[in-house]
């Protein structure tokens, strides 16, 4: 770096944290801010408060306990704070008992304690002048009588002091030894160097209509980026320094945007991949369909037909959003039947068998309803079946003899081709990666990509981690679903719970209890408030646990079963089709059922150990109910931890907007725990933050749009590393879909 202060220790420290040049050193910038306060005479400074004091080192103690420390220091309090005059040259005052002249009463001393910092024993000797700032304690019978615990302070003849002893002072995470005020000495050389050079100056970008910024945001992006670093690093008001980072967050927000920006502009339309439907045609499609669509399926049936013929200039590549029941699969039929329409293919990717094989099972009944013996074949592709098995599956689909194929993850796979692919559907988007989701939709070269998800996607998620998507949304469940009620049961009123389910059960009802894990492994119960912490007891909530539980509490004239993801594949299908057909009441299993299973008779869940789901999950879980005439209810069994769980349990109670709660659980857990970057391909945000920044991520977006049009791949990388150099991304993950 070849700046004051950082020799070559100090500088492997700054490499080891990734800050190595001058300009990332302006990118690191401050977790928070500390308003200093001014000074005030010793006089003045009351018992238990807080008060800064500035006064000049009389002497230094030590005193060690075990790996903690107290560096106690004697001051001398200068008379008017820092804005009278500073003490003259000569011997520090001596120690008295403050009798005498008025100046030596105001400069009576005082002691300033420091924890845990030994190392200032050393630096801080007579004669230093400081300003410090904590609590206040007065001890009549001390001396001195006053005391301060301090939590900040300033060395004021230290040349490295660039802050003002009061004002704004920014707040760093640094590297291991490196102290504050020489990260501070050095940033302010980098700042007094030269004017920095901002990429904005000299890359003209378009002025994107309705991007919907307010006039501050307008403001704030119109800074020049010297005077940005000089605001956040030296701030003179905090809501300067808001102002800049508003205007770093929408260079962060641009950086991102260029990535789906390349990403759309590099998959151009061939001809010989469109499917465009004339009004005939998209009829006939609409027949085929095994029900009216909602007004809501209709608008997206729309945006869809118009994606397959080539509107946008580029194939389909569409993010369908809808909550837990509200047709998304008729919709992303259209789009399949489209393909077979055409003479091409169309395939399916489910994230779990199971899901898979309800898919099968509803293409197959669907289609041999709407085409009768013509039927086209539908080719199941997963791990399971012996090898000629999923041999002839694999065949099918590279021949053409199987017009669908459905499947999981293993469709991605390149030992799985297909003879002409022209439609991708991907289910449950949110378990799967954006590459995973590149690799797929690879196979058909430009094929039709549309991608759903039951967990409603933040905005600002969708605007960074599927931006390169359209989005589309059905926002209304099809007319004739019931309502779904959710409770919260505390310990004390379960025992009639239970005996509630049982005389549902006996009236023919039917239901589930989703569990934490298969196997059994105890876990102690939090005690509500008002229970005794000592009596809470332990009780597993594993599957074979509460299976025990269930029958004992249901009665035995109760036909339960369990499921889960380590039953043999014959065994968890005999299950699973003997609770569809009625065979079995009660359903005891895993997040298995969190998706795919649909019982329209089911009316019940029961979830004894909520704490242990995610929001999404529990909404996901509550939709398996209420599918049908009657109305769902969902019982969610305390006592819950207080904390982000209860706050969980109390979100899902209160919304049955799955779009409501995504964005409740966005800013509970934050974007990267509910994107989850391994999966999802996304870097963690420097600067931007995704709940408050959705305006600049929007806005970013169109502008990026606009400007890939006239640069190629290497221009796009350019621009994307100057723009946000904190990350600079590589070529291949750039314009390959991650």
């Amino acid at each position: 770096m070849g700046l004051p202060g950082i020799a070559e220790r100090r500088a492997l420290a700054y490499a080891r944290a990734g800050l190595s040049t001058r300009r990332q050193l302006l990118y690191h910038l401050p977790q928070r801010f500390r308003v200093r306060p001014e000074a005030v005479p010793l006089q003045a400074v009351e018992a238990g408060g807080k008060a800064a004091l500035v006064g000049t080192v009389l002497s230094t103690s030590l005193r060690r306990r075990g790996r903690r420390s107290t560096v106690t220091l004697r001051l001398a309090a200068d008379p008017l704070g820092p804005a009278g005059p500073a003490p003259a040259e000569g011997p520090a005052p001596a120690e008295g008992d403050g009798d005498g002249t008025p100046d030596e009463v105001e400069r009576e001393p005082f002691r300033v304690l420091l924890f845990n910092r030994a190392y200032l024993a050393k630096s801080l000797k007579r004669g230093t002048r400081l300003w410090v700032a904590g609590r206040v304690e007065i001890d009549e019978e001390a001396t001195p009588r006053v005391r301060l615990l301090a939590e900040d302070y300033e060395r004021l003849d230290d040349p490295a002091a660039t802050a003002p002893p009061a004002g704004i002072v920014p707040r760093y995470r640094l590297p291991a030894g490196v102290p504050p005020r020489v990260h501070r000495k050095a940033l302010a050389h980098v700042l007094d160097d030269g004017p920095l050079e901002d990429w904005r100056a000299v890359v003209s970008l378009p002025d994107v209509e309705g991007a919907g910024l307010s006039d501050d945001d307008r403001q704030a992006l119109a800074l020049p980026l010297a005077e940005v670093f000089e605001a956040i690093h030296r701030p003179t008001s905090i809501e300067r320094a808001r102002a800049a980072r508003r205007r770093l967050a929408w260079d962060e927000a641009f950086a991102l945007a260029l990535e789906s920006a390349a990403r759309r502009f590099g998959a151009r339309a061939d001809p010989d991949v469109l499917l465009p439907l004339d009004d005939d045609q998209h009829a006939r499609l609409l027949d085929r369909l095994p029900h009216v669509p909602t007004p809501a399926q209709a608008r997206v049936l729309d945006e869809l037909r118009a994606d397959l013929g080539g509107a946008a200039g580029r194939p389909m590549a569409r993010l369908l959003q809808g909550d837990v029941g509200s047709g998304k699969t008729m919709v992303a039929l259209y789009a399949m039947l489209a393909a077979v329409a055409a003479g091409r293919q169309a395939a399916l990717m489910a994230p779990t068998e199971i899901l898979a094989e309800q898919h099968v099972v509803t293409l197959r009944a669907t289609l041999a309803a709407a085409f009768g013996e013509d039927a086209p074949a539908v080719a199941l592709v997963t791990g399971r079946g012996t090898a000629g098995e999923r041999r002839d599956a694999r065949e099918a689909c590279a021949s053409g003899r199987a017009a669908l194929a459905v499947g999981t993850h293993g469709l991605s796979m390149r030992g799985v081709r297909f003879a002409d692919l022209a439609v991708t559907v991907v289910d449950e988007q949110h378990r799967f990666g954006v590459r995973q989701r590149a690799r797929f939709r690879e196979k058909g070269g430009a094929s039709h990509l549309l991608v759903m998800t039951a967990t409603p996607i933040p905005r600002t998620l969708a605007l960074t981690a599927y931006g390169d998507l359209d989005v589309s949304i059905i926002d209304a469940l099809p007319p004739g679903r019931s309502p779904r009620t959710t409770v919260a049961v505390p310990r004390g009123k379960q025992p009639a719970l239970w005996r509630q389910l049982a005389d549902a059960v006996g009236r023919g009802e039917r239901g589930f209890v989703v569990c934490p894990s298969i196997a059994a492994a105890g876990s102690k119960l939090v005690a509500e408030e008002d229970d005794d912490a000592e009596s809470a007891e332990v009780i597993g909530h594993s599957v074979t646990e509460t299976l025990a539980r269930v029958r004992v509490a249901l009665g035995p004239a109760a036909r339960v079963a369990a499921v889960h993801g380590r039953l043999p594949a014959d065994e968890r299908d005999a299950v699973l089709e003997g609770f569809r057909g009625g065979s079995i009441d009660v359903l005891v299993a895993t997040v298995l059922v969190e998706v795919g299973l649909d019982v329209p008779e089911a009316t019940f869940v029961v979830v004894p150990d909520p704490s242990r789901f995610g929001l999404a999950q529990l909404h996901q879980i509550r939709g398996r109910v209420g599918r049908g005439a009657e109305p769902g209810r969902c019982y969610l069994l305390g006592p819950v931890a207080a904390g982000p769980a209860r706050a969980r349990v109390a979100a899902l109670i209160d919304s049955e907007d799955g779009f409501d709660l995504a964005e409740r659980d966005l800013v509970l857990r934050g974007p990267g725990e509910v994107l989850g970057t391994r999966q999802s391909g996304v870097a963690p945000f420097h600067v931007l933050d995704p709940v408050a920044d959705v305006a600049l991520l929007a806005a970013a977006r169109g502008q990026a749009r606009v400007a890939v049009e006239s640069l190629g791949p290497d221009g796009v990388l350019a621009l994307r590393r100057v723009a946000f150099p904190l990350a600079p991304p590589e070529a291949g993950a750039l314009l390959a879909g991650g």
